[in-house]
């Protein structure tokens, strides 16, 4: 009973007259016709009985089809499991992030991926994320993880996204007395509120405009009629041990921001009427189908949080 042998007279019972079989199984119906007489001569009995034109099982024919639907499940369950076996296996994952978040999350994660994926290869490219999203759109990547503030430019770029964490971007200071005076304790808020008019006069360490921190800070600064002296940093490392130093302040996500190494000089503030907030998102083209390597490495991230 192989699988040709059973698509043929499952096929033969659904269309119940042999000239609409041969039509579907795309062959003559003389040669489907030799075909059931020849199985039906080596089983020696008849799976078939006509009745008004057309070819009803028989009691054999029930026993037959009955058993060649449990054969072919089982046969569609092997193929499933060893493709995903060997994807599990062979498979090639080509993952995106940005630089300053790979600093922080690519070490905790990777052991465990290559631990679980001996034989995997994994391509990481750290860039920003319009050059990732670029990379994802021409296929050179497979999924990348940054942060997303605004999901309808996700969806209008034909991508799907999975939230792992909603973050709120806070503002850092150095930690100094006169901060520890403007901060007030706000119902609802994770850390000390502070009036960002208030700083105008300090220096703003804000990321480059090419990087998505860089450009949700200018658009903070604008919609509370800021306007003050402004430093360009190409990552928020960089901005965080220059606010330790004094230097000035800077916006940043609070993902594990207590466990950066400036944390002890730092200080951290919400602002703003609404906190801000954005979320750090998997995504992938819609035509995309994660393989079980990228959904580890997602469930992986989401542990994080």
């Amino acid at each position: 009973m192989d699988r040709k042998e059973i698509e043929y007279v499952l096929t033969i019972a659904q269309e119940k007259t042999l000239s609409k079989a041969a039509d579907r199984l795309f062959v003559s119906q003389p040669a489907l016709s030799r075909f059931l007489q020849k199985l039906e001569g080596e089983i020696g009995l008849p799976l078939f009985e006509r009745r008004k034109r057309q070819l009803i099982p028989t009691f054999a024919g029930e026993m037959y089809l009955n058993t060649a639907r449990k054969v072919l499940q089982l046969q569609q369950s092997l193929e499933l499991e060893l493709q995903q076996l060997q994807e599990v296996t062979f498979s090639k994952l080509s993952i995106g992030i940005t630089p300053g978040r790979g600093h922080t999350v690519l070490p905790r994660i990777l052991p465990e991926f290559q631990k679980n994926f001996p034989d995997s290869k994994l391509d990481i490219h750290e860039d920003n994320v319009e050059n990732l999203e670029r990379s994802l759109m021409d296929g050179s990547i497979d999924v990348a993880f940054f942060t997303l503030a605004n999901k309808a430019m996700l969806s209008q770029a034909h991508f799907s996204y999975e939230r792992i964490s909603p973050e709120e971007i806070v503002l850092c200071t150095p930690k100094h007395g006169r901060y520890d005076l403007l901060g007030k304790d706000v119902p609802g808020r994770s850390y000390p509120w502070i009036d960002l008019t208030q700083l105008e006069k300090e220096s703003f360490i804000l990321l480059k405009k090419t990087m998505r921190l860089g450009q949700l800070a200018s658009d903070i600064l604008e919609r509370n009629g800021l306007y003050p002296k402004i430093v360009e940093m190409s990552t928020i490392d960089t901005a965080l041990c220059l606010v330790a130093q004094e230097y000035g302040v800077a916006f940043a996500s609070s993902f594990r921001i207590e466990e950066h190494e400036t944390s002890g000089r730092i200080n951290v503030f919400s602002f703003g009427e609404q906190p801000e907030v954005w979320d750090f998102v998997a995504a992938y083209r819609n035509d995309y189908k994660l393989p079980q390597s990228a959904r580890f490495l997602i469930s992986l991230l989401t542990t994080l949080y």
